[in-house]
């Protein structure tokens, strides 16, 4: 992470990327702060409602800061895994992990299929718009006849797809759930799984459930991609990208922030800011225009710092979680031992 950071600030220059930061309208920085926002109101939203498919009711303000909690842990893990931590920060609210699971993991089966989607629509406009030219001079290496670009481009739809999948059988395949179930009961791992197989069987009833909330899980999760449309737009304002129409930042999003569950580094830092200077440079035209760099750059790095700054809400609900866990309770009406070995009664 380090190093792909140092190149890319070597690359842009530190004086030119300060000197674009310098510029920035704070105005429209604000809205895009508050776009990010309410897209994790709806993502909120989204839980709370597949939950409730499950017959689990949760507060908003506590349900809020555990969603910002998993984004903050997937900002600083690879691959963005850490999102998967969700159920955890659900705990305080008694939500059993088992549905908690199942309903993240049937939320984001539905967000990377979104993401394919999006990353070919960003494809098809850039193939359609960006003048070849553009694409030979800003990528000149081809392999087997085809840009490097784009082929960088179909991993990281190629990625994602990948996730969709195995998410969507993990959370709604019978057979696949079936075939962990055997491996599972093996001799050599039975010693290690012998209480996952009750949680299991409960996964395979919460799975069947959140099934039940796909069309909401859709309708919320579109109406977050165009908020997060939006939130780029603004974004890209602040700093003076007035080029770029909304629709392109609409479908570029996908495409690039797919690059963020490249796992190398934790939530692909820099390699994610690489893929926007990249796919900015073909929509700006940045072989005819290199001063833009700096801006795009600054881009960048604002659009994942907006994140981390307001995911930030939530590491008090990381702080309670994490005591959660290590704490260790009596149970109701057990005392303590007395010297000697007897044990008093319940009062």
């Amino acid at each position: 992470m380090v190093a792909i950071l140092a190149a890319l600030f070597w690359y842009v220059g530190v004086g030119s990327l300060y000197n674009a930061l310098l510029h920035i309208k704070v105005q429209y920085l604000l809205l895009a702060f508050l776009m990010y926002f309410c897209i994790n109101l709806l993502f909120t939203v989204r839980l709370r409602r597949v939950l409730s498919k499950n017959g689990v009711k949760t507060t908003f303000g506590k349900t809020l800061l555990a969603q910002y909690g998993g984004m903050l842990t997937s900002d600083v893990t690879p691959g963005r895994s850490g999102y998967i931590l969700t159920p955890v920060y659900l705990l305080d609210q008694n939500v059993p992990t088992s549905k908690s699971l199942s309903s993240v993991l049937g939320i984001q089966t539905f967000e990377f299929l979104i993401k394919v989607i999006g990353g070919i629509g960003a494809v098809i406009y850039l193939v359609k718009f960006v003048p070849s030219t553009v694409w030979n001079k800003l990528f000149p290496t081809q392999i087997l006849g085809v840009n490097v670009a784009l082929l960088i481009a179909a991993l990281g739809i190629a990625l994602m797809m990948t996730g969709a999948i195995v998410l969507a059988l993990f959370t709604w395949s019978k057979r696949a759930i079936s075939i962990f179930d055997r491996i599972a009961k093996s001799r050599l791992l039975k010693r290690f799984t012998g209480s996952l197989m009750g949680k299991l069987e409960e996964y395979k009833a919460s799975a069947h459930s959140t099934g039940r909330a796909i069309p909401e899980i859709i309708i919320l999760t579109m109406a977050c991609w165009i908020i997060k449309g939006f939130e780029w737009y603004f974004l890209g304002y602040a700093l003076g990208i007035t080029q770029i129409p909304w629709i392109a930042y609409f479908l570029i999003h996908p495409l690039v922030t797919a690059l963020a569950f490249v796992p190398i580094t934790p939530a692909g830092i820099g390699v994610q800011e690489f893929g926007i200077i990249g796919i900015f440079g073909l929509v700006l035209n940045v072989p005819a225009n290199p001063q833009l760099i700096p801006t795009i750059a600054a881009f960048a790095l604002l659009a994942r710092g907006l994140l981390i700054f307001e995911d930030l809400a939530g590491v008090p609900q990381i702080v309670r979680s994490t005591s959660l866990i290590f704490t260790r309770k009596k149970p109701d009406g057990q005392l303590e031992p007395k010297p000697g070995g007897s044990q008093a009664s319940p009062v």
